[in-house]
């Protein structure tokens, strides 16, 4: 188990991300495979295309408290994308995104706010650094104070919601969901 640390590998048995998953705030395709993949130890009968090595990962999709703009890092290989990673074992998917947002973005869960009382949504990116392998993305929606300071190390920045930054396909995608499930939250 574990690359390149000891992280939730799928298939494979996470009941805290399965608890997680009941209280997910836009089931999908995406995440009814993730829970078949939860739920057996063939990888290739629950949705995967091949044996590719895959993970759970966790996101925190940041967005201004007016829903204009989203906090994006910059991410090596993927570009601009939003801050997060892999769920190192013993960890459930919020508290791995909490870290990994303080990690890239220097933002605490003082200088956050969770809507929702579940994870957003789920979402895959596909990578080949090192190798071949799937994140499955748990991704929470946070807003935050756009005065908070960022942290230059991962080179954070607030950006324009209707412009979106060269990254994974899956922001552009994402973004409009996060933005409407954050409309329904203020009223």
């Amino acid at each position: 188990m574990g690359f390149p640390h000891p992280t939730l590998d799928v298939p494979g048995e996470w009941p805290a991300v399965v608890a997680e998953l009941d209280r997910l705030q836009v089931p999908d395709e995406r995440s009814q495979q993730l829970r078949a993949l939860l739920a057996s130890s063939d990888r290739r009968s629950n949705g995967a295309a091949d044996s590719t090595i895959a993970h759970i990962c966790a996101t925190a999709w940041v967005l201004s408290s007016d829903g204009d703009h989203a906090i994006f890092v910059r991410h090596k290989t993927l570009g601009w994308s939003t801050p997060g990673g892999h769920v190192e074992v013993g960890e459930n998917t919020i508290e791995a995104a909490r870290r990994e947002l303080e990690e890239e973005t220097g933002l605490t869960r003082f200088d956050t706010r969770i809507i929702g009382d579940g994870p957003a949504v789920v979402h895959v990116t596909d990578t080949n650094n090192p190798s071949e392998h799937r994140h499955w993305n748990v991704g929470w929606l946070m807003t935050a104070d756009m005065d908070a300071p960022l942290s230059p190390v991962e080179g954070a920045r607030w950006f324009a919601c209707d412009r979106v930054p060269d990254g994974p396909p899956d922001l552009a995608a994402t973004l409009p969901i996060l933005r409407t499930l954050l409309a329904r939250a203020a009223t």
